[in-house]
């Protein structure tokens, strides 16, 4: 019993540390998933606190972590942990049942799994904090452990806020540092058949051109059914840029030849008047280093023409889907530097350059 008490307290341990840093790696993504969640419960009224409940959720997360894996308060730690876990293993039942959040965004984007094995993993867990409570633990300095619980709350509190106001530490998201989220070089398209056997009903695809399409007798024993087209390499997943007019123009934006700068935003009128100065600031440094700079954004209508005016910025500025550009960065507004479409560097606002110097470092 005394082993599977401590194999049972290192798993969750490590389940509660892994899930509360990854979450504290990318707090506002955090945010983003609670936002789903409110949403889809008919929460709205709780949206503008989303944040503040990803933090707490973070540094609870992490703070139980701490206290299970140096056996630190024992019984408060199982309580709260069963508590947490009834909680959420009823979430994740009515999530795998009726999908209203395709992802429950447990381990953030580290580690994305389904509703269905969210739900069997909080089984597993619910069993394991079972056995915790066959556990006697000797009594304890309760001021002392206190004080351990509230420096380890406090500590991966500021560790959350540090990745909110700069960027996120590990970044494990496609437009991370040194990916090539566009190639100009891409790869043409492959093309596949499908073909049904007529007597067996056999079904078997080919990549044209590679199939007997000459073999006579094989053609009197095979039908075509269907074709699909695959792009071995995809071009920066699903983003889709476009003009103020609509037109499609990615392979322009992101096919820059060189050096270039995109400055983004999801919502313009959310830019503080400090930022708005910063981003001026730097554009006036890339027009003298003669360095291409554009803003992307999911602003429309006359909140493009009324940021552009009001603040005299006269860049271009193009739209694409907020929760792309939410994806891309944790940071509105948020800057990112591509060198012929490979991502060099990344910004959050607190950090754009505010000179030529530092630009490159």
């Amino acid at each position: 019993m005394k082993t599977l008490i401590t194999l049972s307290r290192s798993i969750l341990a490590l389940v509660f540390l892994f899930s509360g840093f990854v979450k504290g790696v990318d707090p506002l993504g955090t945010a983003y998933k609670i936002e789903d969640y409110l949403i889809a419960y008919g929460m709205d009224w709780a949206l503008p606190i989303s944040l503040i409940i990803a933090f707490c959720l973070i540094a609870l997360e992490m703070s139980l972590g701490i206290l299970l894996a140096f056996n630190i308060l024992p019984k408060f730690t199982r309580g709260a942990m069963a508590g947490l876990m009834f909680f959420f293993t009823f979430v994740t039942l009515y999530d795998a049942l009726y999908n209203p959040v395709p992802d429950c965004g447990c381990f953030g984007d580290a580690l994305v799994i389904t509703n269905w094995q969210t739900f069997y993993k909080n089984i597993l867990l619910d069993v394991l904090i079972l056995a915790l409570f066959f556990n006697h633990p000797k009594k304890v300095k309760v001021r002392k452990h206190l004080s351990w619980g509230l420096a380890v709350f406090i500590l991966f509190l500021s560790f959350s806020f540090y990745n909110l106001r700069h960027l996120p530490m590990i970044d494990f998201r496609f437009w991370k540092v040194g990916s090539q989220v566009y190639n100009n070089k891409q790869k043409s398209i492959e093309l596949y058949l499908t073909f049904k056997n007529k007597n067996t009903g056999e079904l078997h695809e080919f990549l044209s051109p590679n199939y007997p399409y000459q073999d006579k007798e094989w053609n009197a024993n095979w039908e075509f059914v269907s074709s699909r087209e695959y792009s071995p390499e995809q071009n920066a997943q699903s983003l889709m840029i476009f003009d103020i007019e609509g037109i499609d123009v990615t392979n322009e934006v992101l096919g820059v030849q060189g050096k270039s700068f995109l400055l983004i935003s999801h919502d313009l009128n959310a830019i503080s008047k400090k930022n708005v100065q910063k981003i001026k600031t730097f554009i006036q440094i890339a027009e003298d280093e003669n360095l291409s700079i554009a803003i992307i954004t999911a602003s429309l209508g006359n909140k493009i023409f009324n940021f552009s005016n009001q603040n005299t910025i006269d860049i271009p500025f193009f739209l694409a889907d907020d929760i792309d550009l939410k994806t891309i960065i944790r940071s509105n507004p948020g800057l990112i530097l591509l060198e012929n479409g490979k991502v060099i560097k990344k910004w959050a606002s607190a950090d754009i350059p505010s000179s030529s110097d530092n630009i490159y470092d």
